[in-house]
């Protein structure tokens, strides 16, 4: 549960998604670029993923893959080196499982614990996959360029989100997050991007969460997208049943 408590990538499938209008890419309007390019408007199946978990005790790596469907659901699943699955966490919009495989342990409790120990609660989820949150307000705000780049503030219920555009990719770098005003959330980067289709996808992302002493590097390695396939979880079968708080 350790992980929790925290370029070559080729697409298995590579359908033309062209039809939502390419033509957005190359408008003079740089945020509707940049939406267009967010991956969970589409179901997506990152298969292999490289992630790095590093705190004040040390760092680990794991292997893992992540589903996830547009109706907001995830679900995670996480490896050794040796390739054993030591986890499988499930996430909807107001709950959370986890499969604790290697001591037969099964978490349960509401999607807020995320926030609660993480800084990110379910719908602020896709900001791992580089996605841009925008309120109504940040929607028909004007995107200024200078030098390749454009600052965005946006306030999205109740956190200030702060992100640096890349006016060329049409995608975010960089995701600041500012809790209640004042407190310092989670600082997300993203380098070196994957061309999936039409679209954008960033390939490293670094998440930092200064409040826990906590960073998580992803290497994206295999990614199907769109993806076709349905999320299941099955809880283990006999584990001991233990409450999120």
């Amino acid at each position: 549960m350790g992980i929790f408590i925290q370029g070559c990538s080729a697409t298995k499938k590579r359908q033309n998604i062209s039809s939502r209008n390419s033509n957005i890419l190359l408008s003079g309007n740089v945020l509707e670029s940049v939406k267009y390019q967010n991956i969970t408007d589409n179901n997506i199946f990152i298969q292999k993923a490289e992630i790095e978990l590093i705190t004040e005790n040390g760092s680990e790596n794991f292997i893992g893959s992540i589903k996830y469907e547009k109706s907001g659901k995830y679900l995670i699943s996480l490896r050794g080196r040796s390739g054993i699955e030591g986890a499988r966490i499930y996430i909807t919009e107001d709950s959370m499982l986890v499969n604790d495989r290697i001591n037969k342990k099964l978490y349960f409790g509401s999607s807020i614990y995320l926030r609660k120990k993480y800084g990110l609660d379910q719908s602020f989820l896709p900001l791992i996959f580089g996605d841009i949150i925008l309120d109504k307000e940040c929607e028909v705000e004007p995107v200024k360029c200078l030098e390749n780049l454009s600052e965005l503030d946006c306030q999205v219920n109740g956190v200030i989100l702060n992100y640096i555009i890349d006016c060329k990719k049409r995608k975010i770098i960089l995701a600041d997050q500012v809790i209640n005003f004042v407190q310092q959330g989670v600082k997300l980067n993203y380098e070196s991007f994957l061309n999936l289709g039409s679209i954008l996808m960033p390939r490293n992302i670094e998440i930092e969460n200064a409040q826990n002493d906590l960073i998580i590097k992803i290497r994206i390695i295999k990614v199907e997208y769109p993806w076709n396939g349905s999320i299941k979880f099955v809880p283990g079968k006999g584990y001991e049943i233990i409450e999120l708080i």
